[in-house]
């Protein structure tokens, strides 16, 4: 007997994105009325790409729930067609998005912003996560008010430390992300982890004080020729000359072209340029997952196949929502 199929909770509203294998849109849970972001993921076209989403999932599933500045997993389902994850939404655009639209950030406020990036970053390398994709496209405005906290999302290219480094995507990294924000090593090696976010951490700073990467060329080629070599300057000189030593210091580190000379994220927080960041901290939000209030996990909603087969899940069938 074919398994009964029931009603989905949730409803879909506008599309945020669409990727290679998934849809991200706006989804409301029929229940509570609380918004998410619901990304949709295809499992015709997820068939070469199972590795990652199975890797994303259990990514999402390790964080945990008490840090505000980690977009987080609040469901996972599938139906016949497609597998569903409800995540936070975040509607006040990335931090590219600010800097194009209001402009760059002053040193103090940089390192403001950076402290609380950086502050979960450690969280989730505490936890043997790799982000491996920092950059001004993947962090997120939770809203468009002034102040509101910034997330880090888009764990698609995320690994686990502790997982096998022999696996279907040896060297894949060299294909992540966009050109611009990749480390050194990302093009002579493909077992690399959290140095790379490091390194993604110094790109937002250098980011958020000059408006641009630190190793901007007119070609490619010698774009990737001048991230393998270092070769970058405190330019331009304008949104640089008040800019204190220790702040050109701490991007320095972070961006050495060696990932083993490079700090960590604990290192690079107790850094002086950051030490002094703490208090001010607030003005960004450090808040606790426990000020806000989120529907609680439904056990029953749950229901997801480890091997995301084209093949029919686990009963009972949710409907597929509408794209």
């Amino acid at each position: 007997m074919a398994p009964q199929t029931v009603p989905c909770q949730y409803r879909t509203g506008k599309t945020l994105w669409t990727g290679t294998y998934f849809t991200s849109k706006e989804a409301v849970h029929i229940k509570t009325g609380k918004w998410y972001s619901c990304k949709v993921i295809r499992k015709e076209d997820m068939r070469e790409k199972q590795h990652l989403v199975r890797r994303e999932i259990e990514v999402l599933r390790r964080v945990e729930s008490d840090t505000y500045h980690i977009v987080k997993m609040h469901d996972l389902f599938e139906t016949l067609s497609n597998v569903y994850l409800c995540l936070d939404l975040c509607t006040g655009g990335t931090l590219f998005d600010r800097i194009h639209n209001y402009g760059t950030y002053s040193e103090a406020k940089a390192a403001d912003l950076v402290h609380t990036i950086l502050h979960a970053v450690k969280h989730i390398h505490d936890l043997d996560i790799e982000h491996r994709d920092l950059n001004p496209h993947t962090l997120h405005f939770r809203s468009s008010a002034e102040g509101a906290p910034i997330m880090i999302a888009e764990f698609e290219h995320s690994r686990l430390t502790d997982e096998t480094r022999e696996g279907p995507d040896d060297g894949e990294m060299k294909v992540y992300g966009e050109h611009r924000y990749m480390a050194p090593e990302v093009f002579s090696k493909p077992n690399h982890g959290k140095p790379v976010d490091v390194w993604g951490i110094g790109l937002l700073a250098f980011f958020m004080i000059a408006g641009d990467t630190p190793f901007d060329r007119d070609e490619v080629q010698l774009e990737t020729d001048a991230i393998v070599a270092g070769d970058f300057e405190f330019a331009p000189e304008d949104k640089w000359k008040d800019v204190s030593v220790d702040a050109r210091e701490w991007i320095d580190m972070c961006l050495a072209v060696d990932p083993d000379l490079r700090p960590t994220a604990k290192d690079a927080l107790e850094h002086t340029w950051l030490a002094s960041a703490v208090v001010t901290a607030g003005r960004s939000g450090l808040h606790l997952r426990s000020k806000f209030e989120f529907p609680p996990r439904r056990g029953a909603h749950r229901r997801f196949s480890p091997g995301l087969r084209a093949s029919p899940p686990l009963e009972p069938v949710y409907e597929d929502l509408p794209l």
